[in-house]
């Protein structure tokens, strides 16, 4: 019991100073979790051994922050975005919804490798600074981007069908064939929500320069000193080395934190060949990731501590045990419902791995099958899974966009439960979710 009510204690408290701003992730991913374990018994040496374990699965992903916020760091500075700036805003010719369908449409397509860090870099690097030309909300900007991918992290090889496959243990083509219907009704959901929120943005005055006002403050905002790290010349380099890490992104197994480190040096020796211009820039981009590494290796802290301790499965048992027995049979569409809060405080190993075994053993004494409780869990635990602060992808969305974890989540939260629900709604219509 005292396990369960710690791991509520650590969610809540973490989520409320987050949201208040009353602390850095860092502080409270690691102080909050120790605390809780020593509460709980724990002796220094097995707290070291949770933290040792929930490390090891994120410092890929640190390592990933750093080269990849690095070489786009980089790109930006020898001038490659500078012409697709110039390019989307003339297409887009000053129309804000235009340019949150192309928002939305990039995302689609780089959410297909199910790698929302990769989407994030993909998708806003570029549009960022049409974004704030057009004086559109980055959080509006952001908000498309993350219902496309809540959509699209539902495939065979993302995250949550995975899990949940090899939780019942199917394979996760046949898991994925009935989601299809689901999936699409869930991207046309989010397209109408993309012109709805294109409106929104217009009402707030954005998209009032002309197309020409734009594309002249583009070309003018370029002071001398940012001039000279401009390498007009290489361009074709810098855009084909690009594309290269793309496509090895998404067509090869290697390592993504490999290829954007082999894609780092090479722009560096390439663009800066002096070796004081090579360590002035990085220099210069360190504080960029530096944060964000750290935030990262610290929510592997939380992460650790939460899931190797016991805690996540005291805490589905506790709401197991407290549940009125008559909304029993109801158990795994309430668990859907309020699929998107759980994800936001439960990393997805314990969710899929702790949680959706102790759920499909209670649904099986009212008859519901294993497949509608895990079509339910993942449904309604994917929605805000973009929102989650025990996920390192979230930090890579918070870095690209320069916004804080408050902003991201007020204003991205309730449309992105909406959107869960609405398919969650059309998948219990379809027969896919027993209800």
């Amino acid at each position: 019991m005292l396990l369960g009510i710690t791991g509520f204690l650590i969610i809540f408290i973490m989520v409320f100073l987050l949201l208040k701003e009353k602390a850095i992730p860092v502080s409270v991913f690691v102080c909050l979790p120790i605390i809780g374990a020593l509460i709980n018994g724990f002796s220094i040496s097995e707290i070291a051994d949770f933290v040792t374990k929930g490390c090891s699965t994120v410092w890929p992903m640190a390592a990933l922050f750093v080269f990849t916020v690095t070489y786009f760091d980089l790109m930006a500075d020898v001038g490659l975005f500078d012409k697709v700036v110039e390019k989307s805003v003339k297409i887009a010719n000053g129309n804000v919804t235009g340019v949150l369908l192309a928002i939305f449409v990039i995302a689609t397509v780089a959410s297909l490798a199910a790698d929302s860090p990769s989407t994030y870099l993909i998708t806003m690097i570029p549009m960022l600074p049409i974004v704030r030309k057009l004086k559109i909300r980055v959080t509006s900007a952001m908000l498309v981007t993350c219902m496309a991918i809540s959509v699209m992290n539902l495939l065979p090889w993302g995250g949550a069908v995975n899990r949940a496959c090899i939780t019942v243990g199917i394979d996760s083509a046949v898991m994925w064939k009935p989601l299809i219907p689901v999936q699409i009704f869930g991207w046309f959901c989010a397209l109408i929500a993309v012109f709805f929120i294109g409106k929104g943005e217009k009402k707030r005055g954005a998209g009032k320069q002309s197309e020409h006002d734009v594309v002249d403050t583009v070309a003018l905002e370029i002071d001398e000193e940012a001039a000279a790290l401009k390498r007009p010349k290489l361009l074709w380099f810098n855009v084909l080395l690009t594309v290269v890490v793309f496509v090895l992104l998404f067509t090869t197994d290697l390592p993504n934190y490999f290829i954007f480190m082999c894609g780092c040096v090479l722009a560096l020796v390439v663009n800066y060949p002096s070796v004081p211009m090579q360590k002035e820039r990085i220099n210069v981009h360190a504080e960029d990731s530096l944060m964000s590494v750290a935030t990262v290796l610290s929510a592997g802290v939380l992460v650790g501590v939460l899931n190797n301790s016991g805690m996540i499965i005291a805490m589905a048992d506790m709401i197991i045990d407290f549940l009125p027995q008559a909304l029993g049979p109801y158990l795994h569409l309430i668990f859907g419902f309020f699929g998107g809060f759980i994800g936001l405080g439960v990393n997805p190993d314990p969710l899929y791995y702790g949680l959706l075994p102790i759920l499909i053993e209670v649904m099986a004494n009212f008859g519901v099958s294993a497949e509608s409780v895990a079509y339910a869990l993942m449904i309604g635990g994917d929605s805000c899974f973009t929102l989650s602060p025990v996920i390192a992808g979230t930090y890579m969305a918070l870095t690209v966009s320069g916004l804080s974890y408050k902003e991201h989540m007020r204003h991205s939260l309730i449309p992105l439960w909406i959107l869960g629900l609405l398919m969650l709604g059309f998948a219990m219509v379809i027969g896919l979710v027993t209800w």
